[in-house]
């Protein structure tokens, strides 16, 4: 028996109605290529209101390619996208949303550097948010979908369940016309899988067509009402579930017959024992013991947050823990369990791999002295060991020097395993290793922990899924709030009695209770404080204080209110081109050019604001720096996102360009400054400069805007992850080009106040401002790696960095110094910025 045909829509009756419908979604011919590799061939399926359509297939089949095409994510190289009748030529990420398309992505698009809140209100139109308090919304929110943790939490604490369970809340917020589901249950307990089917079905209830990925038979019959197989990029057919057979569908998506899920479990009952934990205590876990036989594959169950997760990066010598763990009659350390130890992460993008490498090396990099002779790598037997084991795995992949991210993320997984295998492991870490993984992908990873586990090498496993334990392992220790409730063997080892002796649990253990695993409980708003991107402004200040009085006391005229207003007055100057820096930064990127940029625009006002000139010319000056400031960033930013350069190569580009023009406009010092203009720029309520309090209103207004507007959490969002964020519908290259934008304006407001000190346009000053406006944002806090800064931080980094400059010339120093102080402090203010936060949010 084979799969039925595809359905014709004019046989199809809606599923609850018992009418024909039109469909609401309609796919024709669609196929898609990413150079030579073709990933969907002429795949053409209806999708119709009110019912749940699965689409089954291996990894590497087409589904995700398929989804992100109606999501607008990916455009097709061939075929049509109809929505309720109307031919859509151009999906994008935003039109998607407008449609009623909503999707919940395989991996979740969640930004690590916002909070949960801020997740929310990137993802989620502003409309949703205007019945009521944003937090009461977004409680409400991730209450229906059994989220419960703060939502100023940092995405990047969440565990991967609730990494998927944000995913669903921002997927169903909509009340969408066409739900996509993408392996939404892949992290979920027993519990939050049938809350997401009482959802969806209550949502196909009420018209909504729901497109339900899954590798799980059983969720098919529970949840679908039709199911087509895609194949190699190709549909493969289309049927009624209650029509099909589980074998008949197994066989079409992978084009063989499955004889066995479960390759057979160890024949010798009483194996010597080769592997021991006894009394093992860390951090969500307690007095955990047991042992592994030769052959045996131990199991770890429970229900999510029980502190199996702890457990496993604690046996991979990656958490502190106390007790004892004993390999071939040797104790070992935590130090030691990491030489020994192959850890497969549940998260493979956070942990398992890196995005940067090809597919061989992210094979191989634990294992490259196998394959070195006198330290010399032998690229020929890497290449043959890693086309092996990627032969045993069946990895489908375009080639070994691939990129990672070209895999499906099953092939990621196999990926992840085959280093894991080529490092030659005293023992194997598993921590849920089939999540998102298809059927017959799952039958291969069986095999090779089986065969691992028979040559004597200890393997332990941790997985939600309790037929899968049942299946696969000899022993299942069972826990529940971090103690193990009992331990399973043999015959007792059922789905029945794993699921319930982690449910009916009555163990409690102190110390345990609370929020879950990754989100620490509050300590009001000191913590709080800490753990935000403003806690540098507490070192900082600090800092600042300390110095100047240790000055103060070598020298009192440190204090005095002329030496006060000079250290303001060169500290907004740069102030301004620091912040300027810190958008760049918050994005991901860098502009090298902040400085030639400054000096080039004293050159230009030098030329209009001057003694003798009209009012009206000087404003044309000052205008002129201002258009030209939007130009540069205007071309700074087109060249990174329409021309593919770096932020390194478009704003170096632009540094030696600017730097060239400034000396064809003046090739010395010239035009001098109207001493009007200065004092005005340079005025004065006592010792404070006027220009300094706009630069902190400037900051603060920055910080709030940065903190709770859309442009601000869009700006995050792309430093955060650019592909999560397009995948949101930000629209990535028109942030970028505008922000670039915005860091040449601000750059123009310091150049203003760089004029009023220098009083005369020299094409040789500003670039120093460089240097110094990074190093300024960097002592404020702001991540390198994009997504999490403080204006307020850079303000005072500015602040300090100016006071160390100052204060060098006081003690009588030479110039040398600075250059130390300066890295000095970054040094010192990185460690307390460091250190507090660590305090704040105590063991990982």
């Amino acid at each position: 028996m084979t799969i039925a045909d595809p359905i014709s829509p004019s046989r199809l009756a809606h599923p609850a109605a018992g009418t024909t419908v039109e469909p609401v979604l309609r796919l024709n011919g669609v196929s898609k290529s990413f150079g030579s590799v073709r990933a969907l061939a002429d795949v053409s399926v209806d999708i119709y209101p009110g019912e749940v359509h699965a689409i089954l297939g291996e990894n590497g089949a087409g589904k995700s390619t398929l989804m992100n095409i109606i999501a607008g994510v990916l455009q097709p190289t061939a075929g049509t996208v109809d929505i309720a009748g109307d031919r859509i030529d151009q999906m994008t990420p935003e039109r998607s949303a407008a449609l009623g398309i909503s999707i919940a992505y395989q991996h979740p698009a969640v930004l690590n550097d916002l909070t949960v809140l801020e997740n929310l209100r990137v993802a989620l139109p502003d409309a949703i948010f205007t019945k009521g308090r944003a937090q009461d919304i977004a409680r409400h929110m991730l209450d229906d979908v059994g989220l419960h943790v703060p939502l100023k939490a940092r995405a990047q604490d969440l565990t991967v369940p609730q990494r998927h369970l944000l995913e669903i809340a921002k997927a169903l917020a909509v009340q969408p016309r066409i739900l996509i589901m993408d392996e939404p249950t892949a992290a979920l307990d027993q519990d939050a899988t049938q809350m997401l089917f009482e959802r969806i079905r209550r949502l196909a209830a009420g018209g909504t067509a729901v497109i339900y990925i899954t590798h799980r038979m059983a969720e098919l019959r529970q949840i679908a009402d039709r199911v087509t197989v895609l194949r190699d990029g190709r549909m493969r057919g289309s049927a009624w579930v209650r029509d099909v057979t589980d074998q008949d569908l197994l066989n079409m998506i992978v084009g063989r017959a499955l004889i066995s899920a479960f390759p057979p479990k160890a024949s010798d009952l009483s194996p010597p024992v080769n592997f021991t934990i006894t009394g093992l205590i860390g951090q969500n876990f307690t007095d955990i013991s047991f042992a592994v036989g030769r052959g045996q594959i131990i199991g770890i169950a429970g229900v999510d947050g029980n502190g199996q997760a702890e457990l496993m990066r604690a046996l991979a010598g990656l958490q502190p823990w106390t007790g004892q763990v004993t390999l071939d009659g040797t104790n070992l350390t935590s130090d030691r369990l990491r030489g020994k130890a192959a850890y497969m992460p549940s998260d493979r993008h956070a942990e398992g791999l890196v995005t940067d490498l090809t597919v061989r090396e992210n094979a191989t990099f634990t294992a490259l002295d196998r394959f070195s002779t006198a330290g010399l790598l032998s690229r020929g037997r890497e290449r043959s060991e890693v086309q092996s084991i990627f032969g045993s795995l069946a990895v489908k992949t375009p080639g070994l020097d691939a990129n990672i991210l070209a895999l499906s993320g099953g092939n990621q997984q196999k990926v992840v395993m085959a280093r894991a295998l080529m490092s030659r492991p005293a023992y194997i870490i598993a921590d849920q290793p089939t999540q998102g993984v298809d059927v017959g992908a799952r039958f291969e990873i069986y095999r090779i922990l089986r065969e691992v586990s028979s040559t004597g090498t200890p393997v332990i496993v941790n997985s939600s899924d309790a037929a899968e334990l049942q299946g696969l392992c000899d022993i299942v220790v069972v826990m529940s709030r971090g103690r193990v409730t009992e331990i399973l063997r043999g015959d007792d080892i059922t789905e029945e009695r794993i699921v319930g002796a982690a449910v009916q649990s009555q163990t409690h253990t102190e110390g345990h209770a609370g929020p879950p695993p990754g989100i620490k409980p509050s300590r009001g708003g000191w913590r709080h404080l800490v753990q935000s991107d403003n806690a540098t402004a507490i070192p900082l200040a600090a800092v600042i204080v300390l110095l100047g009085l240790y000055v103060f006391a070598q020298d009192t005229a440190y204090l005095s209110a002329f030496n006060i207003a000079n250290i303001l007055l060169l500290a907004t100057a740069l102030g301004f081109i620091a912040m300027g820096q810190t958008i760049a930064m918050l994005m991901g990127g860098i502009d090298l050019s902040v400085g030639p940029l400054a000096g080039f625009l004293v050159v230009v006002g030098s030329f209009f604001i001057n003694d003798g000139q009209s009012p009206a010319t000087m404003a044309m000056g000052f205008g002129a720096m201002f258009a030209c400031a939007a130009v540069v960033g205007t071309v700074n930013g087109s060249l990174m996102r329409y021309a593919s350069f770096t932020p390194i190569a478009a704003t170096l580009a632009m540094y030696i360009g600017l730097q060239g023009l400034s000396f064809v406009l003046r090739d010395g010092p010239g035009g001098y400054i109207n001493f009007a203009v200065m004092d005005w720029l340079t005025w004065k309520l006592g010792p404070i400069p006027v220009a300094f309090i706009v630069l902190v209103a400037f900051a603060l207004i920055a910080e709030v805007l940065l903190r709770r507007t859309r442009g601000g959490w869009q700006l995050r969002a792309v430093g955060s992850d650019e592909g999560a964020a397009r995948r949101l519908g930000v629209r990535v290259d028109r942030v970028i080009v505008l922000g670039y934008v915005t860091v040449s304006l601000l750059t123009a407001c310091g150049a203003i106040m760089l004029m009023a000190q220098i009083g005369v346009g020299d094409p040789a000053q500003g670039v120093t401002y460089t240097l110094s406006s990074i190093t300024a944002v960097v002592l404020g806090g702001t991540s390198l790696r994009g997504g999490r800064g403080t204006f307020v931080g850079t303000v005072l980094g500015a602040i300090l960095l100016t006071e160390v400059l100052n204060a060098v010339s006081f003690l009588g120093l030479s110039q040398s110094y600075q250059y130390f102080f300066q890295g000095a402090l970054i040094v010192v203010a990185a460690l307390i910025y460091a250190t507090a936060r660590g305090r704040a949010e105590g063991p990982t």
